[in-house]
Order: structure tokens, then sequence, then C-alpha cells
């Protein structure tokens, strides 16, 4: 048997068991009806999003929640945040690759990324991991972006994974590996780094938020990578970000019931 919807409503009783336990402890306190649907909303839509729940009810032709979740997971993406419309996404601030005298300003840009062209030579270990391991001293820096040549996305990777990878005594490889694996446009090993996320995992501008989420559930990932039409790297989507922007819109729903 499945653990998740088990799980699920342990939460909920959990949840519902400490509104009592503060009723029987405070007579002004009052458990409503609504604090209950307000407790089951977040194990509802985590079912209903992980496909272990296809259709919840309260009341008869009263509050359907299976309709305001429909309504807010499909919702149109072109009205939400930019530049990933319909997505609660984070641009990253990219700059490429270069000296080493650009870190001083990497840092005053609060550089989130790093951004690397495959094959485009010219990248060299030493200066790389001089890069990661300065950069990831400050909180900003977080992924490497690897792009194709023509500048369309390859893939994201996890540069505090790499940088501890690269420090560590007997590493699977090293930063002079890596800057070959670029030089060379090898992509397989490229593929091979820690939290690489490739474009067939990336969403696009048109992916709805219950596709996102599933897409994230399915991969085990918090953090996705979005790509613009033109097959761009467009920014991130997150988990917690996206998950909070649709139980707001499931609530907004239900008030308009």
């Amino acid at each position: 048997m499945d653990l998740m919807i088990p799980l699920s409503i342990g939460s909920f009783v959990l949840i519902l068991a400490l509104l009592v336990l503060i009723r029987a402890k405070n007579s002004r306190f009052e458990v409503k009806p609504a604090d209950i649907v307000v407790a089951v909303v977040p194990v509802v839509v985590f079912l209903l999003v992980t496909g272990k729940l296809q259709k919840f009810e309260i009341g008869e032709g009263g509050v359907k929640i299976e309709t305001a979740f429909v309504k807010a997971s499909t919702s149109a993406i072109a009205s939400q945040i930019t530049p990933l419309a319909g997505l609660p996404a984070e641009p990253i601030a990219i700059d490429e690759k270069r000296g080493i005298g650009e870190i001083p300003r990497l840092i005053e840009h609060k550089t989130e990324g790093l951004l690397f062209v495959i094959g485009h030579g010219g990248y060299y270990g030493q200066a790389i991991q001089s890069y990661l391991v300065q950069l990831t001293r400050e909180p900003f820096l977080n992924y490497l972006i690897f792009e194709n040549p023509d500048r369309t996305f390859f893939g994201m990777a996890n540069a505090r994974l790499l940088t501890a990878l690269f420090e560590t005594q007997r590493p699977p490889f090293t930063a002079k590996d890596f800057a070959e694996w670029l030089n060379s446009g090898n992509k397989e090993a490229l593929a091979r780094l820690p939290g690489f996320i490739g474009r067939q995992h990336a969403l696009n501008e048109q992916t709805d938020k219950r596709q996102a989420l599933q897409r994230m559930e399915a991969l085990n990932m918090d953090t996705l990578p979005v790509v613009q039409e033109k097959e761009r790297f467009a920014g991130i989507v997150d988990r917690s970000r996206l998950t909070a922007s649709l139980l707001i819109d499931v609530a907004n729903n239900l008030e308009k019931k």
C-alpha cells in the first residue's frame, strides 16, 4: 500500500488534534469549519499534485477543492512573475567566465550563476576553481549554466556541490578535467556533474503549475531551470514558491465560490 496517503491523513489528524488541544486549554478559542478547511487544503493539494487523490469535496454542493485546484493549477501563465510568466521564478544574474580580475565585480553584482559556453575554448581549470572557491564563500553563487555554441540551453549544475567535490582529497575528476570537457565539448562528461539538470527536464514558459510540481516530484528536485521559446535560459523555478503561489490561487478561487 502506498504510504503517501496514510502519512498525509496522519498529518491532517495531527493538525486537527493540535487545534482541539488549544480549544481544551482556552475556552475562548473555537475550532471553526473554516479552520479545518485551512488545515486540510495543503494536504489535499499535495495529494492532487502527486496524483494520489483525484477528487475532494466538502459538503453537498458546497466547496469543491478539486475545482478550485484545477483552476489554479492550469491557470494562464502570462500574468505571472516576469520573466517566467505563470511560474514564480527567480531570474539568475549571469556573467560569462572571464579572467580572475572579474571576481570582485561578480561578487559586487551578487552573481547567482556562472555561464559557460560549451566548445567555446579558453577555459582553464585553475581559474575556474578560483572562481568557484571565492564566489561560493558568498551566499549568492549557486548555479553553473551551460549553453551550446548557438547559445541554446544545454543544462545546469550545482556550483556549491562541484566546489566541494574539487576540494576533496581524491575527487573523481579535477577542475582541469572540467575545463577540458568545456573546451572540447564533452557533453556526456558534463552531464555527470553534481546536481546536473539537462534540457530534457527543463520547464518552459508554457508549463502550468501542476505540470511543474509533478516534474519536480518525479525528479526529486526542488529547483528546475526554465527556457524561453527560442531555447534560451530564462531563469529558475523553486518548489516552495510555486507551492505557495498555488495555495494562494486555490484560496482565492475558494473565496469566489
